[in-house]
């Protein structure tokens, strides 16, 4: 990735975390069309990490969806959460491909450590599939 490139994203991932962060909108819907713009940028080769935040904002609004964990009563206050988090960490990173690289590796961890087991069998890593199953 070009730093020359950076911009584009950060740019556009910085509108989105505002309105994650104003709180007047349903931040779960504000990351959907997150979602829909870095489709669009995908296939340009000069986007840097666009794929790799795409992952990120998929788990994080899939958690609504009580996936690949199904979080009960907590599902949405849990999935709003951690995209609020992920809207904070967003705005205070380095504007530059270190930085949004960082971010992608932080939050592709954090994303991978939430809960995802149910009685004993894991979920994530299995296509949503029960391990045994």
């Amino acid at each position: 990735m070009t730093d020359a490139a950076s911009p584009t994203v950060i740019d556009l991932i910085d509108g989105y975390m505002h309105r994650v962060l104003k709180g007047r909108e349903d931040p779960v819907g504000v990351v959907e069309e997150l979602k829909a713009a870095l489709v669009e940028l995908l296939p340009r080769d000069d986007v840097g990490n666009a794929s790799g935040l795409y992952s990120i904002y998929a788990d994080l609004s899939d958690i609504v969806d009580g996936y690949p964990f199904d979080y009960a009563d907590g599902t949405e206050m849990i999935a709003q959460r951690e995209i609020r988090d992920a809207a904070w960490d967003w705005l205070s990173i380095p504007r530059n491909a270190d930085g949004m690289k960082n971010y992608v590796d932080r939050w592709a961890a954090r994303v991978a450590a939430l809960p995802t087991t149910d009685g004993g069998r894991r979920f994530r890593g299995t296509s949503g599939r029960l391990e045994g199953e």
